[in-house]
């Protein structure tokens, strides 16, 4: 008997708790359709802008000031947005130069490198502005037209990124700039010369600038580092005609043509 009393009392408790909760679900319904419209879209834009506060907080507690700097940064050079970075100081690393021949002909050329994505690039030869660029999203650079005095230039480079921080100096580049033509003597033979016998063979001997190349006729002649030359030539019967051609490392050409005779007896 007592423990079919228990049994009654237990499901009318369970009874009461399931309308009690029925009721509670009706009357939130209720309240939440009588809250106007515009009522509801304010609380729904607490709770966005109260969303949005939270994801900042965590993200500045996992992240770091220093890593939204980053990614400020970076969405900044996707997005094209200019100005400086706020909490940036740290300096970019310096540029680098891709390699280019060293000696030239040409008053101006293009140089192009690597450097921070975004950062700005300044240009200066022997110590004055040429030019200034800005690195691309993949972190390259070039500019073109960059002006050059005969003989040596040095050829430095800085980078300035979006917060403002420059980095030190690049390396040196050296280019030369040469568009004078090389100094080319033929010793022998002399012009209009004659040969005779057996003997085709004929030398050709003479001086250029150091580190010139020279070819006689289609032969090129080995250049000594005093810029002596000697090359031999195979005689024809009647004339011959020789062309010696100096080129210096600026691409710079001299050429010299002479006759001279051979006459087999």
């Amino acid at each position: 008997m007592g423990r079919r009393f228990d049994s009654d009392r237990r499901l009318q408790k369970m009874n009461r708790y399931k309308r009690y909760t029925i009721s509670r679900k009706r009357n939130l319904r209720k309240g939440w359709k009588s809250i106007s419209k515009d009522d509801r879209s304010e609380l729904s834009r607490f709770v966005k802008i109260l969303a949005a506060t939270l994801a900042v907080t965590l993200a500045v507690y996992y992240v770091g000031v220093n890593g939204l700097t980053h990614i400020g940064g970076f969405w900044a050079i996707f997005t094209g947005e200019k100005g400086e970075v706020v909490g940036d100081t740290t300096a970019p690393p310096p540029p680098t130069f891709s390699p280019v021949n060293p000696y030239t002909n040409q008053p101006k050329i293009a140089i192009s490198g690597f450097a921070e994505a975004g950062s700005e690039i300044t240009v200066f030869v022997n110590d004055s502005e040429a030019g200034k660029t800005v690195t691309e999203a993949a972190g390259t650079f070039s500019l073109a037209g960059v002006p050059l005095r005969q003989g040596k230039n040095e050829i430095t480079a800085v980078s300035r990124d979006t917060s403002g921080n420059e980095s030190q100096k690049s390396g040196v580049l050296v280019v030369n700039f040469d568009n004078k033509p090389p100094d080319l003597t033929v010793a022998t033979p002399k012009p209009g010369q004659k040969f005779s016998g057996e003997e085709k063979q004929i030398g050709v001997t003479g001086t250029t600038e150091a580190g010139a190349t020279v070819k006689v006729n289609s032969i090129q002649a080995p250049v000594l580092s005093d810029g002596s030359f000697r090359a031999t030539i195979l005689a024809k019967n009647g004339s011959n005609l020789i062309t010696i051609t100096a080129t210096d490392r600026a691409g710079n050409e001299k050429k010299i043509e002479l006759t001279v005779t051979y006459e087999a007896e």
